[in-house]
């Protein structure tokens, strides 16, 4: 049995995963990212990036240091990119993580 949308522990959307927190972390000294862009390929152009509807509805992307985080609001929040479809996040705080892999050498972010 799959488990409701709101009881998951993570969403995928091409490289990009969002992982639900339990717990929020310190957020002090966060800087807000108003455009809402978690991530550009390097050779299509094409972004991971929080709808602008949830970005008006009180969605938030917020980086700290090298960690990216993002507040979803009651109504929730839409993820969009060319490539994939949609995703829609419940209320609740992510972390957004980029996949990794090895090389034989040293762990790198897989580019989309």
């Amino acid at each position: 049995m799959e488990p409701k949308p709101s009881d998951r522990p993570f969403w995928r959307q091409g490289d990009i995963f969002f992982v639900r927190l339990d717990r929020e972390p310190n957020l002090e000294g966060a800087k807000q990212l108003k455009t809402g862009v978690i991530a550009e390929g390097e050779t299509t152009g094409h972004m991971h990036r929080v709808a602008k509807s949830s970005l008006a509805d009180g969605a938030a992307l917020m980086t700290l240091g090298r960690d990216l985080f993002l507040k979803s609001p009651e109504a929730g929040a839409t993820i969009v990119h060319e490539e994939h479809g949609p995703i829609a996040l419940p209320k609740g705080l992510f972390a957004v993580v980029n996949q990794q892999e090895f090389d034989g050498l040293r762990w790198r972010s897989v580019i989309d």
